[in-house]
C-alpha cells in the first residue's frame, strides 16, 4: 500500500464510522418514538374501552347480570399485555364476547372506517321493488338498508311508498305481501315509514328498557294512504331476518289481518342504540327489548305463524291465506 493512500483510507474509516453512529442513534430515536407511539396508543385504546364499558354499564340490556371487577379487570389486563397496537380489536372483541356470555349476542363494533362509511351515501344499497301477484296481490320486497345517511334513507322510503301508490292505483289490491325474506336489517326507520301507507297511523310497536316502554310510531305525514287499510298482510321471514328485519315484521304483527310465513328469524330482536366514540368508532350496544303493538314481548327469534322450510310451498301458503278474506266477503 503507497503512504499516499494513508490519508484516504482514514478519511473512509471515518465516514464509515460516522455512518455507523448515525445509524445507531436513527435506531435509538425510532425505538423510542416508536414506543412512545406504543404508549400513546395503549392510553387511547384504554380511553376508548373504559368509554364502551361506561356506556355498557349505564344501558346494556345485561347490565345487571355483569361481573364489573372481573370484567374491567380482564380488560384491563389485556391492554397491558398487548405487544401490537393492531390487535386492540382483541380488545373489542373481549368485550363482545363478554357480553355475549351474559346473554347479549346483538350489540356489536364499527371502526372509524366502517362508521364513516354508514353515514355516507357512497355504499351500493339496494331499494325496495315490488310487483303485483295474480292482479290483486301487492308483493313488497324489503331488501337490507345498512345505512344512516339522510339522502339514503329519504330514497330507500319514497320509493316503497311510491310503488305502493302506483299498485294501489292501477290494481283493486285485495293483500299485501311484505317479503323480509334475506333482510339482515341495518336501520329500521325508512323500512317502517316506507310501509305506512298500507296501515293505520298509530303505535306499531315498542322498545322496552328497565321498566320503561318507548312507543315506535308510524305516521303519514301527509302522503298517500291506500284505499283498504284493512286488507290482510302476509309476512315473509326466513333464517336471514334479522335486526331491523325483525323489527319490521313485530310492527306488522301485532295487527288484526297480519300472519307471518316462512322460517324461525336469526333472533336479533333487541333495540340497538349507537354511541359515537372519542376515536370515530361507532357501538352499537343492545339497550332494549321489543314488544308489538298489542305488547307482545319478543325474545331471540321469531317463529311464524305458518312454518314452511321451501319458497315455493311459502307462495302457496300466503296466498290461500290472502283469498281465504275473498271468498269470506263473498
Amino acid at each position: 500500500m503507497a503512504i499516499s493512500d494513508t490519508p484516504r483510507i482514514l478519511n473512509v474509516l471515518k465516514i464509515i464510522y460516522r455512518m455507523k453512529y448515525l445509524l445507531t442513534i436513527f435506531f435509538v430515536i425510532m425505538f423510542a418514538l416508536n414506543s412512545f407511539s406504543q404508549i400513546k396508543d395503549k392510553e387511547e385504546l384504554k380511553k376508548v374501552s373504559n368509554e364502551i364499558l361506561t356506556y355498557i354499564n349505564k344501558y346494556s340490556i345485561v347490565t345487571d347480570s355483569i361481573n364489573w371487577k372481573e370484567f374491567n379487570e380482564d380488560i384491563s389486563t389485556k391492554i397491558a399485555q398487548l405487544n401490537d397496537i393492531d390487535s386492540n380489536e382483541i380488545i373489542f372483541s373481549s368485550i363482545l364476547n363478554k357480553l355475549r356470555q351474559y346473554g347479549d349476542f346483538h350489540s356489536f363494533y364499527y371502526d372509524k372506517s366502517k362508521s364513516t362509511k354508514l353515514v355516507s351515501n357512497d355504499t351500493a344499497l339496494i331499494y325496495p321493488s315490488s310487483k303485483i301477484i295474480d292482479n290483486s296481490i301487492g308483493y313488497l320486497f324489503l331488501p337490507t338498508h345498512l345505512s344512516m345517511n339522510q339522502k339514503e334513507n329519504f330514497i330507500y322510503t319514497d320509493t316503497l311508498r311510491k310503488q305502493i301508490e302506483l299498485l294501489d292505483k292501477k290494481y283493486l289490491i285485495k293483500g299485501w305481501v311484505v317479503d323480509l325474506r334475506e333482510n339482515r336489517g341495518g336501520n329500521m326507520w325508512p323500512m317502517l315509514a316506507g310501509l305506512n301507507p298500507i296501515i293505520e297511523d298509530g303505535t306499531v310497536g315498542y322498545f322496552v328498557t328497565k321498566g320503561k316502554a318507548i312507543k315506535w310510531k308510524s305516521n303519514s305525514k301527509n302522503t298517500y294512504k291506500c284505499k283498504n287499510l284493512n286488507n290482510k298482510i302476509a309476512i315473509l321471514i326466513d333464517t336471514l331476518t334479522a335486526s331491523s328485519g325483525e323489527m319490521t315484521a313485530i310492527s306488522l304483527l301485532g295487527r288484526k289481518n297480519s300472519k307471518s310465513f316462512g322460517k324461525r328469524t336469526s333472533g336479533y330482536t333487541t333495540a340497538n342504540q349507537n354511541y359515537k366514540l372519542s376515536n370515530g368508532a361507532m357501538l352499537f350496544l343492545a339497550t332494549a327489548y321489543c314488544e308489538d303493538r298489542t305488547k307482545k314481548k319478543y325474545i331471540g327469534r321469531i317463529t311464524p305463524d305458518v312454518e314452511v322450510l321451501d319458497n315455493a310451498e311459502t307462495m302457496i301458503e300466503y296466498k290461500k291465506w290472502v283469498l281465504e278474506k275473498i271468498n269470506c266477503l263473498r
